[in-house]
């Protein structure tokens, strides 16, 4: 009984693993999908995108999103998850805006998981690991070079730092801020939902039935968020939801990278911490990368190939398993 425990708890993190990194694959196939709706504004995509798909999530969730408003244990990390949800999307994209694609995906999905590691060590205490360090430098290096080589094939120049060019690396770094803090608040969210209850009024743990649940936590961040970003894209974006072939695109955005995306993502959450999930969440470039190539026909030289394998490594660092009695000097 002792050893099939001890394998269940094992086989937890290695399913952890694996549900963020299909997450990111999933996520990786959204540049692609973007390219087949021609001349709609990047805002325009992560307001629909985030808008819709937060609408199908609240819904799936039913009533648990609305006891994950109500209730006192997951309200806050719901309210500090949709906020910071609604700020990365739009950030995001200025990003991509003002920096220019590369630079700005660059700054934004390499800095996410230096700031979910600080954003850990300054909440909860928690101290990053050697491991987590060699990981987050191998892989954020290898982002770099996927970007500059998919750039340099792509034929683009750089400019000067003038001011819109530092407003963009200023909106990125607010981006990977934002997607570390959505992280770490649906992170805690699952640990107050899934971790031992304790309620006001010396409640037991029969009482565990009143949360709201896993579905209900994601279903609550999402519908919130959708609310001003639905807004933003009727406001900003009608002229492309006028357009009928723009929604076959909208639609697969709003439902895969998502809502599958995202509630992969929730589950690896389950037992991945945060720092570790937006670590994971690199392999999104690769895949991105790949497809460019294989869809879109973009070139990716040697560089981009070494990038892509400077990932993977970080990757395997990761998520080879501690040897026991390992774990307390790492």
């Amino acid at each position: 009984m002792t050893g099939g425990a001890d394998a269940s708890r094992a086989s937890r993190p290695v399913g952890g693993i694996a549900a963020v990194v299909v997450a990111a694959a999933v996520w990786g196939t959204t540049g692609t999908a973007t390219h087949f709706a021609p001349g709609v504004p990047a805002f325009v995509f992560g307001a629909v995108t985030f808008g819709l798909g937060g609408i199908v999530l609240a819904l799936g969730a039913g009533r648990g999103s609305l006891r994950a408003v109500a209730d006192p244990a997951t309200r806050r990390w719901v309210l500090l998850g949709a906020a910071s949800l609604v700020v990365y999307a739009v950030a995001f994209y200025a990003a991509l805006a003002d920096a220019g694609v590369a630079l700005g995906t660059t700054v934004a999905i390499g800095s996410s998981p230096v700031f979910a590691g600080l954003v850990e060590w300054a909440a909860d205490g928690r101290r990053v690991t050697r491991r987590w360090v060699v990981a987050t430098l191998v892989s954020v290096v290898g982002m770099v070079v996927v970007t500059l080589a998919r750039s340099e094939g792509s034929g683009s120049a750089g400019s000067g730092p003038d001011a819109s060019l530092l407003l963009g690396l200023g909106s990125a770094l607010l981006a990977g801020l934002t997607y570390a803090s959505y992280s770490w608040a649906v992170a805690r969210g699952m640990h107050a939902v899934s971790g031992p209850v304790a309620l006001p009024g010396g409640a037991s743990v029969a009482d565990r039935a009143s949360l709201p649940g896993e579905r209900g936590l994601v279903g609550a961040v999402f519908g919130l968020a959708a609310v001003p970003l639905v807004v933003l894209a009727v406001v900003g974006g009608h002229a492309s939801l006028g357009v009928a072939s723009n929604w076959p695109v909208f639609v697969y955005l709003a439902l895969v990278p998502t809502v599958l995306g995202h509630s992969l993502y929730a589950v690896g959450l389950r037992s991945v911490s945060a720092s570790v999930a937006t670590l994971l969440s690199l392999f999104e470039p690769v895949v991105a990368a790949v497809l460019a190539v294989l869809v879109v026909g973009e070139h990716l030289g040697a560089g981009g190939w070494v990038g892509i394998g400077l990932v993977v490594v970080g990757l395997a660092v990761l998520a080879v398993p501690s040897r026991p009695g390992t774990a307390s000097r790492r």
